[in-house]
């Protein structure tokens, strides 16, 4: 559980308001004053982020089969929410030596909904990779404190050449190659320079 910015901003409004009530009784009473309002902020954050825990989301990754090296790579991201609107941030534990679009992806998703999250990843060298599990972070229903948790999804992810690429090199190749012109072939058309010469019979 972490308390939100609301809950942060909660608590120093009551520590700009402990030197105004001073003003109007003792200043024991005001600090106590002072001091249960926290305390209420602080049992209000408790209380939201265990409800938090009550409606988590169900989030999947989804990856090609195999990536390709040197090309912008999509991963998607499936979340399933329950019963209650809610925020939610997503950081993916890719291997480091990818590039990335970004690294936390967000979102406000409505009840019983499914939204996909996309991002891409650059794989710079081909192998073998370790690829982490996901952390998500849920804001509760009272907005003062984030559920945070992690969902199991490691695995390992290849990394081949880019057989794209290479698939439409090899074509713009052979389109240049002298091959690849098509030869005048005699006697299909009826222009006069594709008669074929005559031969008896």
């Amino acid at each position: 559980m972490v308390p939100s910015i609301r809950a942060y901003l909660l608590l120093i409004a009551g520590m700009v308001i402990a030197p105004i009530l001073a003003m109007f009784m003792p200043i024991p009473m005001s600090i106590a004053v002072t001091m249960l309002g926290d305390a209420i902020v602080l049992g209000l954050v408790f209380v939201d982020g265990w409800r938090g825990r009550q409606h988590r989301v169900e989030v999947k990754r989804e990856l090609p089969s195999r990536l390709s090296i040197g090309r912008d790579n999509p991963v998607v991201l499936s979340v399933t929410s329950q019963d209650v609107d809610t925020n939610i941030q997503i950081c993916d534990y890719f291997p480091l030596v990818f590039g990335v679009s970004t690294t936390v992806v967000s979102t406000r998703i409505s009840s019983h909904s499914t939204a996909e999250l996309t991002y891409t990843v650059h794989p710079r060298q081909r192998g073998e990779f370790a690829w982490g599990d996901l952390q998500v972070r849920q804001l509760g229903a009272w907005g003062l404190a984030w559920d945070n948790w992690r969902i199991p999804q490691s695995l390992k992810i290849k990394v081949y050449p880019d057989l794209i690429g290479l698939r439409s090199l090899s074509i713009r190749l052979t389109l240049k190659s002298p091959g690849a012109i098509r030869m005048r072939q005699f006697g299909i058309g009826t222009e006069f320079a594709e008669l074929r010469n005559y031969r008896s019979g």
